[in-house]
């Protein structure tokens, strides 16, 4: 039996750190901190392009419902649209559909800044994703 009382192997060195390995010799730790806050700032962006999204959407079914009511129940969508029988309904179907696009634009961005955060993030910390 051995009597001395030293740690067993690769323990005797608490502080000693081990490299991490990079593929193909990725960016230093100052990089991946930077990519790490440019994909929070999408996250960020995306965001509130998603709430503005809602918000104009939202206006924009009020704004319809309102147009729609003043002209009265016997229109149609089709003389909505060509006849033009409601005043401002096309406007407002526009303001809908922009609402729409503004949130899926958002909904993007805030994608795209998560999975850069996560991959960036990961790269930072010297995690080895195959």
């Amino acid at each position: 039996m051995n009597n001395d009382q030293s740690p067993p192997l690769g323990l005797q060195y608490a502080d000693a750190a081990l490299p991490c390995p990079r593929r193909g010799g990725g960016p230093p730790a100052e990089a991946a901190i930077a990519s790490v806050t440019n994909a929070e700032r999408r996250q960020r962006t995306g965001e509130r392009m998603i709430l503005a999204g809602f918000v104009i959407a939202i206006v924009g079914v009020v704004a319809y419902c309102v147009a729609s009511f003043a002209a009265g129940m016997s229109t149609t969508l089709e003389g909505v649209l060509f006849d033009n029988d409601v005043p401002f309904a096309r406007a407002t179907l526009g303001v809908l559909g922009l609402g729409t696009l503004v949130w899926l634009g958002g909904s993007i961005t805030y994608l795209r800044g998560a999975l850069d955060a996560d991959e960036a993030s990961g790269e930072a910390v010297g995690h080895d994703r195959r």
